[in-house]
């Protein structure tokens, strides 16, 4: 006590040195806090200039470990990539300020290596403090992490998640020191990829999602034997490997389909709440929580090849949905958030198409009409001759005839545009986006600072095991049992590479991109899986990092001196970093941007958690306004560009209220899910007409077509047929049915034609419909058939009760119809579309005119 009061009067006759000391403390907490920002505050924000480049250029540069001193490349051992092939989907990388300093840290995880944490030093130089901090995780193949502020405390905790580890929580000290919690929950043996997080339920905590794929699978068992039989008239697996089905790790595992191919799923996902303290408690899939399409609780959890997943609010009303990506045969899963933690499955026909072998989904604006869009990634390659070699594993699937409600999985990337009404519009081959190699991980970002985000997309593979050459040769002797596990690992190791080029894709605002990548510098070969974005030297555009399997970490500095603008959210706890807030600019490089506040998400990966805005010149007068999780809601006016501004949501206006400005009096924040009228009704009810449609698989004669040709609808046509002046209804039918002719009564009901001539059944698909004086004239497509004999024009004559082929067969199958007086002989005469050759397709086909000489049609020219 004596010592303390002694330095207490040595202070005391000091004052100069305790002011400066003081000084140099607050000045010390400054720097710590903004990496050498100088802040300027103002009510509910602070902001800073930022240091921009005066020079620069839009793109990146790729900076060497020798420079950077992260040395960490994700390391996987040549037997182990053979042996279990779920590890060839890599490892990710996450970003955050784990030590409170400032400047964002770098965490990777690593498979046959340890994972390892950089801290970051400023002027692009990192230090390996992974053993100080205790993130090493070694022994364990090590997946996807992310740094998120799991307890509440304002500094960032660390999720881990591995193959056959499940997930790992570290709590941080906000020194940067981490101590593994023993009590958190979480599920620590399953085969756990990508995470994300969001406060689902609205209670503040920030809820976790994880997906699960399997720590291994038994296609990876080249001996592997199922014994099945029929029990109640199904085909069911009893044994696997000699071994009862019944086993826990074979229970709902393996199902048999009549065709006797056995098919594996993966693990159940798992969604966790938190309770805030870094506790999390498991939500049941079957407790009524989870509502599929009609409402209905489920009553199994869905058991998906789950790879990433990211929380969005795609429905614009303040909750964070779910989209999860899954592997081969699984469909995505959309989940709806009613706003307090309960999922209903996405409408069916809301979205009319997924991806196959969905690996990455990121979400954006991409055409600033105020809908949020998403792109998901698959493997299809751009090269042409590549296509035709890497061939699914599983065969393409004939759609069910009838069922429109259904959601096909297509063997591309996958572009929706949300149309507002909550629905979907895929446009990926109109925007260009189909393919980009065997990918994983898409990320949205203004590379360009134009004010329209462009896609970064990661990818190759170490070993092609989509090349169907090999794999059939493979089979066949597996088949045989000639195929011993040496032999079998010989073979494996004949599958070539994919060492691809990352890919970037500019948006060049009206819906459509084109590549970038070797332009801007991001076009290194290599097998690049996690990303994650962060801006790692404080000026305000974000930075790119990769983790590379069998190579080097790869660090992307953005080059862009473009005016910006940074935006960071300094949340109410436990949600201290405004996870799953909406932000938007207002008069910036377009009139308006909005993004998300996400944390994970990523392709095993999780970014920093800053967001940047183009401001298209230094001058602009522009306006930020955020829309907290709480409901909350913040408007920062006068806002200029170069600078990053932190918003607080302590000083928000309160929920449902409009944030007050004497600037902007009348500023609201954006809002959709607006009522909107149709301008049509349906009536189909007075017709009550059924399509005739009969099955017939396409893939059987063409294993390599892009799309089924065979099922594109019934041809529909107005025309007087019965000459009383009101148009009746013409609509064509598929091979099997008959065409139906439904007569107007005027007074708005329709009666069907019975009787000659339309009661013949037609034995092929009936296209175009066209309604002339002579009759109606019908085309008839022999894509099924392949065959020449019948024509490809049939004539049906209502007053003569007759019909007839009209137009001789074609090797082509006719498709559109046309009339019009080419010669202006005052007759018309008839185009024929050949619209594909059967069993040639994409050979070009050839179409006819015919000419009308006295109501006989001869073939004038080949078009």
């Amino acid at each position: 006590m004596n010592r303390f009061l002694s330095g207490l009067r040595s202070l005391a006759k000091a004052p100069r040195r305790l002011a400066f000391l003081s000084f140099l403390f607050v000045g010390l907490t400054l720097l710590a806090e903004g990496a050498g920002l100088s802040w300027q505050t103002a009510p509910g924000y602070r902001w800073s200039e930022l240091p921009v480049p005066k020079a620069g250029r839009t793109g990146f540069t790729l900076l060497k470990g020798s420079v950077t001193g992260i040395l960490f490349a994700n390391l996987l051992d040549d037997e182990h990539s053979l042996t279990n092939r779920n590890l060839l989907s890599g490892s990710g990388v996450a970003a955050g300020d784990v030590d409170g300093d400032g400047r964002v840290d770098l965490y990777f995880c690593g498979l046959d290596n340890p994972n390892a944490l950089y801290r970051n030093l400023g002027q692009w130089k990192f230090e390996d403090i992974t053993a100080s901090a205790g993130v090493a995780c070694a022994g364990q193949y090590s997946t996807g992490a992310v740094l998120a502020d799991i307890d509440g405390d304002g500094d960032l905790d660390l999720l881990v998640n591995a193959l056959g580890g499940g997930t790992r929580l570290f709590l941080n000290d906000g020194q940067g020191h981490f101590t593994e919690s023993t009590d958190s929950g979480l599920i620590r043996r399953q085969g756990s990829m990508s995470m994300a997080l969001a406060d689902v339920d609205g209670n503040g905590t920030l809820d976790l999602y994880v997906a699960n794929f399997r720590a291994e699978t038994i296609r990876d068992e080249p001996t592997t034997k199922f014994h099945g039989q029929l029990v109640e008239g199904r085909p069911v697996i009893t044994a696997v490997n000699d071994r009862p089905a019944t086993l826990p790790d074979y229970t709902n595992r393996f199902v048999l389909t009549p065709s006797g191919n056995v098919l594996e799923f993966g693990e159940p996902d798992v969604l966790y709440l938190n309770d805030g303290r870094g506790h999390f408690q498991p939500r049941s899939y079957t407790d009524g929580s989870f509502l599929d399409e009609d409402g209905v609780p489920l009553t199994d959890p869905p058991r998906d090849w789950g790879l990433a997943a990211q929380f969005h609010d795609l429905d614009d009303d303040g909750a964070p949905d779910i989209y999860v990506c899954n592997d081969l045969f699984t469909p995505d899963r959309i989940w709806i958030n009613d706003g307090q933690g309960k999922f209903r499955a996405l409408p069916r026909l809301a979205l009319r198409n997924t991806s196959t072998f969905s690996m990455g989904v990121d979400f954006a604006d991409i055409d600033r009409d105020g809908y949020v869009d998403f792109f998901v990634v698959d493997m299809l390659s751009r090269d042409h001759q590549k296509r035709h070699v890497q061939v699914s594993e599983s065969n393409p699937t004939p759609l069910p005839v009838g069922l429109i409600d259904i959601r096909p999985q297509v063997l591309r990337n996958n572009l929706q545009i949300n149309r507002g009404d909550g629905t979907f519009a895929e446009a990926t081959y109109y925007a260009g986006l189909e393919a980009s190699e065997w990918s994983w991980g898409p990320i949205f970002l203004d590379v360009d600072l134009d004010g329209f985000e462009d896609i970064l997309v990661t990818n190759g593979q170490l070993r092609d095991f989509q090349n169907i050459d090999m794999a059939n040769r493979i089979e066949a002797l597996r088949a045989a049992g000639k195929l011993t596990r040496p032999e079998w690992l010989k073979l494996l190791r004949s599958y070539p590479s994919l060492v691809t080029a990352k890919v970037i894709f500019r948006n060049r605002g009206n819906r459509t991109f084109e590549e970038k990548g070797a332009e801007w510098g991001f076009s290194t070969p290599g097998i690049s899986q996690g990303t994650c974005l962060a801006d790692l030297d404080g000026d305000g555009d974000l930075d790119v990092v990769v983790n590379n399997l069998n190579g080097a970490a790869g660090l992307y500095r953005n080059e862009s001196n473009a005016p910006r603008v940074a935006v960071r959210l300094k949340g109410q706890a436990p949600n201290t970093r405004g996870i799953g807030a909406k932000i938007w600019l207002y008069g910036g490089a377009v009139p308006v941007q909005s993004q998300e506040m996400i944390c994970g998400g990523r392709y095993l990966s999780g970014d920093d958690a800053m967001r940047v805005f183009a401001t298209g010149s230094l001058s602009n007068e522009m306006r930020i306004e955020v829309r907290w999780r709480s409901g909350r809601r913040s408007v920062v006016n006068g806002v200029k560009a170069n600078r990053l501004y932190e918003l607080e949501e302590a000083g928000a206006e309160p929920a449902n209220s409009t944030p007050s400005s004497k600037e902007t009096p009348n500023s609201q924040l954006p809002t959709s899910n607006s009522e909107t009228k149709p301008v049509f009704e349906d009536v189909s009810g007075l017709i009550g007409h059924v399509h005739h449609e009969e099955p017939y698989n396409d893939f059987e004669r063409q294993p390599l077509l892009p799309r089924k040709l065979s099922q594109l609808g019934p041809g529909v046509g107005w025309y007087d047929v019965d000459e009383d002046g009101w148009e009746d209804l013409i609509i064509g039918s598929g091979r099997g049915g008959r065409l139906a002719v439904y007569r107007n009564d005027g007074r708005g009901g329709f009666k069907p034609w019975a009787g000659a001539p339309f009661e013949k059944v037609v034995t092929r698909d009936q296209t175009a419909v066209l309604g002339t004086e002579s009759g109606l004239w019908v085309g008839s497509a022999n894509y099924e058939d392949g065959l020449t004999n019948g024509g490809c024009v049939r004539i049906y004559e209502a007053s003569q009760k007759v019909s007839a082929e009209s137009v001789l067969g074609q090797r082509f199958s006719a498709g559109p119809l046309a009339l019009a007086d080419v010669d202006g002989d005052g007759q018309l005469d008839l185009f024929v579309g050949g619209r594909v050759l059967a069993g040639r397709y994409p050979e070009a086909s050839d179409s006819l005119w015919l000419k009308n000489e006295a109501g006989r049609l001869i073939v004038h020219q080949r078009l």
